[in-house]
């Protein structure tokens, strides 16, 4: 059997209200030659029957089952070390790809340019009914998103590709840690070149008690120990403390925000 260029991961936790949309989405990609791993993290709604029935006409889907809950870390290292293909996507339970050739121009541009490590897409955020709240761009070239990436993270989680050796070898994404991909980008951009293209590929569920959104509060914490971490290999390491702070101080107002008032600076946070 031919090894696929691709190899997209989704990892799934008690997702049956959203899973079949993303899973239809990954399908439907102009670019084919990838597999799909699907980890169920022993969901106790039927999530599972959901992902069955797609195995059963797309060979592509790999499913696996975790014998007990793992949590989303240990999740996504139990996918990375099955990969097979030479990039890796990944998308969350809860969101969906928007752009048919999402794959298609990312691969296209990572196989043209061996220097970049990692590539994003913009965002459409929606709120749990699939109302639009907000929809911007990240910074897009390797230089803007240094600038910035101690302060904030510079990707969409569900609309990047990566090179898969280059993950393998700084040991994946840490299980110790929240904000897991934050972390992630920031030990791969030692490595290689970030970008993101200026296209909205991704639309992006904003959950407060989704699988990958649990403990914001103490995610934000967390992002003021990745800027120490990092910050001999990343500039403007003071702004991102003080900025840290500000969010760690105003998250209590934001929580109890409308959803279309959050939307708002969502769409702000992300200029600054």
């Amino acid at each position: 059997m031919k090894t696929p260029l691709v190899s997209v991961i989704m990892p799934a936790y008690n997702g049956a209200k959203w899973i079949e949309k993303a899973i239809l989405s990954v399908l439907v990609q102009s670019f084919a030659d990838f597999e799909f791993i699907i980890l169920n993290d022993d969901s106790s709604d039927n999530t599972e029957e959901i992902i069955t029935a797609f195995t059963k006409y797309d060979k592509r889907i790999k499913y696996i089952k975790n014998e007990r809950n793992l949590g989303v870390q240990k999740t996504r290292n139990i996918a990375l070390d099955i990969s097979l293909g030479e990039y890796i996507a990944e998308i969350d339970q809860d969101d969906e790809w928007i752009d048919k050739d999402k794959l298609k121009k990312q691969v296209e541009f990572l196989i043209k340019n061996s220097d970049y490590v990692l590539i994003g897409t913009g965002v459409i955020v929606v709120d749990e009914g699939g109302s639009e709240i907000a929809r911007y761009f990240m910074p897009e070239t390797d230089l803007e998103i240094r600038k910035k990436i101690l302060r904030a993270n510079c990707f969409i989680h569900s609309s990047v590709l990566y090179k898969t050796k280059s993950v393998k070898e700084i040991g994946g994404y840490t299980v110790t840690k929240m904000s897991e991909d934050h972390d992630l980008w920031l030990r791969l951009g030692r490595i290689g070149k970030f970008t993101n293209l200026q296209e909205y590929a991704v639309q992006y569920c904003f959950s407060v008690g989704g699988y990958n959104s649990q403990d914001k509060f103490l995610r934000l914490k967390q992002n003021l120990l990745f800027a120490q971490e990092h910050k001999d290999f990343y500039p403007n390491y003071l702004f991102a403390i003080i900025l840290g702070w500000t969010k760690i101080c105003f998250y209590p107002i934001f929580n109890l925000m409308p959803a279309r008032l959050k939307g708002i600076f969502l769409k702000l946070h992300k200029k600054i």
